[in-house]
């Protein structure tokens, strides 16, 4: 009787155990998402120690998801293969705002100076950085959306970023109309004028300096072609210019004289070439003005190995000259 009764006891015990382990090991608990003003996410019902299922990330305008955390301040992050529930618990969304940046061109290889790029937040408003591009004789005028854009926001004007990062392009307003024989940017006098403003770099003028930069110099390179120095046309002369520095290693030629000249602080002065230098005698010489002398000026332009092209400013007439002889030089320069 008594080892029937403690079979009994013995049984109900286990019994007992078993209703209770079961009882805990099917206890399920409710894991809410909080996405703070994200998307909505979907609860989750899990059992007592199981993990949570990572759910789809949500979504929120103008920011990046962050991950899930176990407060609203998201300090702790929640460990999907790791952190097990014990009990009902909310997991918070993390928010990071979403910056671009603002990147500005000058627009205008003649226009100089650098700039920051500029971060802002995703839909947030802000001053743009002031303008600290310049370009000689022209007026920075505002900002454009595209190269060849109208101005859409002034210096330092308001702007509101979206969702990705912009570039804004320089508009340059051109500087005062000159006419011929008018005093240039650099103190010199206008001598030409197309009309427009084209060309990289954009230019519209040319100017001839005040007075000769020698009174009578070689050419250089005599016996020695040129690459690319055979401009004769208005346009030509820089060019020209820069293939004679780039490859005469004479010294003291003419195209020296020029890149050397600073003049009203600017330094972008060169050869003219066989045209240009028709201008400037038609346009200055003939009517008294520009200190010229009624003798030989070298252009720019190479005619072949020995010769280039040279104009007397008593005649008009032009000529082909050895390289090696000397002749007179009168600096231009473009804007």
């Amino acid at each position: 009787m008594f080892k029937r009764r403690s079979l009994l006891i013995f049984f109900l015990f286990i019994l007992g155990i078993l209703l209770l382990t079961g009882c805990f090991l099917t206890k399920t608990f409710m894991v809410t998402f909080d996405s703070q003003g994200g998307s909505a996410v979907e609860s989750q019902t899990v059992k007592l120690g199981g993990l949570v299922t990572e759910p789809a990330v949500p979504t929120k305008t103008n920011y990046s998801f962050g991950g899930w955390y176990k407060e609203s301040g998201c300090i702790n992050v929640w460990d999907f293969d790791s952190d097990i529930v014990i009990d009902d618990l909310t997991l918070y969304a993390r928010w990071v705002s979403s910056t671009y940046t603002v990147t500005f061109d000058k627009n205008d290889s003649a226009a100089t100076g650098t700039m920051t790029v500029q971060t802002m937040a995703s839909g947030t408003t802000a001053k743009l950085i002031a303008c600290a591009f310049t370009k000689t004789g022209w007026t920075f005028a505002g900002w454009a959306t595209t190269p060849e854009g109208t101005v859409t926001y002034a210096d330092e004007a308001s702007y509101t970023i979206g969702t990705a990062s912009v570039i804004l392009y320089a508009k340059w307003a051109p500087p005062t109309t000159y006419s011929i024989r008018d005093i240039g940017p650099a103190g010199g006098l206008i001598f030409y004028d197309k009309g427009n403003y084209s060309g990289d770099p954009s230019w519209r003028y040319l100017e001839a300096a005040p007075s000769d930069q020698s009174t009578g110099t070689v050419w250089g390179c005599y016996e020695t072609e040129i690459t690319g120095a055979d401009g004769s046309l208005v346009g030509t002369g820089k060019q020209n210019t820069m293939d004679i520095l780039a490859e005469c290693t004479t010294d003291d030629i003419a195209a020296d004289q020029c890149r050397d000249c600073t003049l009203g602080g600017y330094n972008d002065w060169f050869l003219p070439s066989k045209d240009e230098l028709y201008w400037i005698r038609a346009n200055l010489k003939d009517a008294g003005v520009g200190n010229f002398e009624s003798n030989y000026y070298w252009s720019s332009s190479e005619f072949d190995v020995s010769l280039a092209w040279d104009q007397s400013f008593g005649t008009g007439t032009y000529y082909l000259s050895s390289k090696n002889i000397n002749l007179r030089v009168r600096a231009v320069r473009a804007f």
